[in-house]
């Protein structure tokens, strides 16, 4: 009997062991980021935008094309009832971000093309109303930049710890045209922005929740926390009738040659189903 005892004890410390090292150990970041992210998508998915309207999308990453440099999986983000200036209503969020090198996501790297830059699709169906555009169906260009602002913000850097008297989003040389033909609809509207907002680069004092998908940060990191950095965004935005909710595709980079990139790339080529 205390044999069997003994190795409950062993397999109960290994198992320890290596809940540990999933957590906490950095080449595994990665492994700890995809094992997160994908019981956070399970417990989202049957009550997402994207679900309960049929709007399965087919939203390419790395693992379909010879670029590296991006995650392989998309995640799954959903919230309700966060618009009160537009309307109550929902937000699912299909996303992704820098692919995992040295322990962590390229998100933090500020050599890297696809530091602090996500690409995906927003879903919002309001209750009320259309999001995204105003009552005469003009693009209601406030309301997507405070969208953009509050994924940046309120999601990814008060996630990693950033206190809400440093962050920032500023937005300027808005441009606003007809967008190309995607997935066979012809209504799209491309947006443009050039965007000031908060770097994820800090130093390390403790594990915040954003870290189970980015990683932690380096440490030898010697600047100010959350520094303002100069950024590029780009979204395509339609209503579809069908299913009274509106469909935005994003990218922000640091780069406009990653933003064009990411368009043709992995944007433009998502397919709707049928």
């Amino acid at each position: 009997m205390k044999k069997r005892n003994q190795k409950i004890s062993i397999g109960g410390l290994g198992l320890v062991t290596l809940i540990s090292l999933l957590f906490f150990s950095a080449p595994l970041a990665g492994l700890r980021s995809d094992w997160v992210l994908q019981i956070q998508e399970a417990s989202l998915r049957s009550t997402s935008v994207f679900h309960q309207t049929g709007l399965n999308l087919g939203i390419p990453t790395s693992a379909d094309t010879d670029d590296h440099r991006w995650c392989n999986h998309m995640k799954l983000f959903q919230l309700s009832r966060i618009f009160p200036d537009y309307g109550l209503g929902e937000l699912s969020i299909r996303y992704n971000f820098g692919a995992f090198k040295d322990g962590r996501s390229s998100f933090y790297d500020p050599a890297a093309a696809t530091f602090n830059a996500h690409y995906g699709v927003y879903a919002v169906r309001l209750d009320d109303g259309i999001f995204g555009y105003t009552e005469d169906g003009t693009v209601n260009v406030a309301a997507l930049l405070e969208l953009v602002s509050f994924d940046q913000l309120d999601l990814v850097m008060t996630a990693l710890g950033c206190p809400p008297s440093r962050q920032q989003f500023d937005s300027t040389h808005i441009n606003i045209q007809p967008g190309p033909e995607m997935a066979g609809y012809q209504d799209w509207i491309q947006v443009d922005a050039a965007i000031l907002t908060n770097a994820p680069l800090f130093h390390f004092q403790g594990l915040h929740t954003g870290m189970l998908q980015y990683g932690s940060p380096p440490a030898s990191y010697n600047g100010a926390d959350f520094p303002e950095v100069p950024m590029v965004g780009r979204i395509y935005l339609r209503y579809d009738n069908t299913r009274q909710v509106t469909v935005i595709y994003f990218v922000m980079a640091k780069d406009l040659s990653l933003v064009e990139e990411t368009s043709t790339t992995y944007l433009q080529p998502i397919t709707w189903p049928l």
